[in-house]
């Protein structure tokens, strides 16, 4: 157990709530690869449109282009920006009864998904981005910019989170399929 997430979830725990494990997002650099190499091709697209000697009409097309692009990689930047931001200040528990995910820019809030909820079919690892997921098995949907990845927006009536970018995403899955078999 991480101890600087220990201090983060323990206040927010209930009565006869036991805290069984917790966390926080490991290596966000692999996370934010994928926004880097977005921001830098459309940088070089930018680049290349002010850079390149056109006529007169196709020049004034690429000199407003170029802008729109250039806002593009500002906006990306900040995204990129409030994205790693809302990692830093992300701290994961499992305990007996709830998952919980305390996540902010400024004040931390908690959002926690209860165990007795949840059954098998809304529980999901990603090994890929070593995710593990607590949804209906047919909601999918990204997560908008500048808002925190572990609570995605509410697009299809369904409620689900995620725990992003753990180090072991088998063994969260498995402690929480464990808590949530034991207050059945």
């Amino acid at each position: 157990m991480d101890p600087e997430a220990a201090a983060v979830i323990t206040p927010h725990l209930l009565a006869r709530e036991k805290l069984l494990w917790c966390g926080r997002p490991h290596d966000t650099a692999a996370l934010l690869r994928w926004r880097v190499v977005a921001i830098v091709l459309v940088g070089i697209a930018a680049l290349a449109l002010r850079a390149l000697p056109l006529e007169s009409s196709l020049a004034e097309r690429a000199d407003i282009n170029s802008i729109l692009l250039a806002v593009l990689v500002c906006v990306l930047i900040a995204e990129a920006i409030v994205f790693h931001t809302y990692l830093s200040n992300t701290f994961y528990g499992v305990t007996n009864q709830r998952a919980i995910i305390v996540s902010g820019l400024r004040e931390p809030e908690m959002t926690a998904v209860p165990l007795d909820a949840l059954n098998t079919p809304r529980l999901r690892v990603l090994r890929i981005n070593r995710t593990v997921e607590l949804s209906p098995p047919d909601s999918r949907s990204g997560a908008l910019p500048f808002t925190d990845p572990s609570v995605p927006p509410d697009w299809t009536g369904n409620e689900w989170y995620r725990i992003l970018a753990l180090e072991d995403p088998r063994q969260v899955y498995e402690l929480i399929v464990e808590a949530a078999s034991k207050l059945k």
